[in-house]
């Protein structure tokens, strides 16, 4: 069966927060894609289940939740907590499922709920650090296209992305026992340094948290994220800036502000730099996108 794209208003209205496939099952080899969400969460963001679901629980299905940026927390029936901080990924069992909600200005995350059509053996509760997101982060913005696409055999691609992404998070949480002392470090260090974006960071601050040199740290950063620690931590500031415009409830220096850059003209320029708009662009389009619905 071919997955059909519908937007609807959910829960309580973030942002954007799309139902990408709600209307009916797609089958690839290896899963059957239940539903698939994108959603851009702000603090009043919560969600409770049964309530809130907008299908019927299905003992055999699983929940992958991949944290783009920002932080979540999930609530358990057993009373435990679980905080997502971005980029990580989780998989869960949609029964064990109480409530989750934003933690903080912005949770920005897939979510999407499978059944395994063969035998697939998923780690459960075991979050792990992703720390070259961006390979994950451009994939799943192609499943985005694909999965509102008409075609069924775009569909279908789309699932079979998604099935090959969710068998590669199943190996680095495998790989999490194994990994190098250094990479559990970073993956900890970027864990934190995700946490706390408005906490002003230099190389030095983060040096001391994993109690190393500077020049030690730099070498670290480049073999595993293939970024400098200056360019990595103004990235995430940038990509959660954003996510912040996208609220549409703060003004450009307000983010500049908030996520400690020098100046707007200064947090202007890097926005540009890298997303090749200025911020102030972006709020006229989601303006102009507001009058004509």
């Amino acid at each position: 069966m071919n997955g059909k794209s519908i937007i609807s208003h959910v829960k309580n209205e973030t942002t954007y927060n799309i139902p990408l496939v709600l209307d009916e099952n797609v089958i690839s080899s290896g899963i059957t894609l239940i539903s698939l969400w994108h959603t851009l969460a702000d603090e009043s963001y919560r969600v409770f289940w049964p309530r809130d679901k907008k299908k019927p629980l299905i003992a055999s299905s699983w929940v992958a939740v991949y944290t783009l940026q920002g932080c979540g927390k999930m609530i358990l029936k057993d009373n435990s907590e679980i905080t997502l901080n971005g980029n990580c990924v989780i998989f869960l069992k949609p029964t064990d499922i109480v409530s989750y909600h934003c933690e903080g200005l912005v949770w920005e995350q897939y979510w999407m709920e499978f059944i395994p059509t063969g035998t697939m053996e998923i780690p459960l509760f075991q979050a792990v650090i992703i720390h070259n997101g961006e390979l994950f982060n451009q994939e799943l913005t192609d499943v985005e296209r694909l999965i509102s696409s008409k075609e069924s055999l775009e569909n279908n691609l789309a699932v079979a992305f998604l099935t090959k992404m969710i068998y590669q998070w199943i190996c680095l949480i495998g790989q999490n026992g194994t990994k190098p002392r250094q990479l559990l470090q970073i993956e900890k260090l970027l864990s934190i340094l995700h946490a706390n974006l408005q906490q002003r960071w230099t190389v030095a601050d983060m040096a001391l948290h994993m109690q190393c040199s500077e020049q030690y740290l730099r070498r670290l950063f480049l073999r595993y994220t293939g970024k400098s620690p200056k360019e990595y931590y103004l990235d995430a500031r940038l990509n959660l800036a954003q996510s912040l415009l996208q609220q549409e409830q703060y003004s450009v220096s307000q983010v500049a502000d908030m996520l400690n850059f020098f100046d707007t003209f200064h947090f202007s320029k890097a926005f540009k730099h890298k997303f090749g708009y200025v911020p102030s662009a972006l709020i006229r389009k989601l303006r102009a996108n507001d009058t004509k619905a």
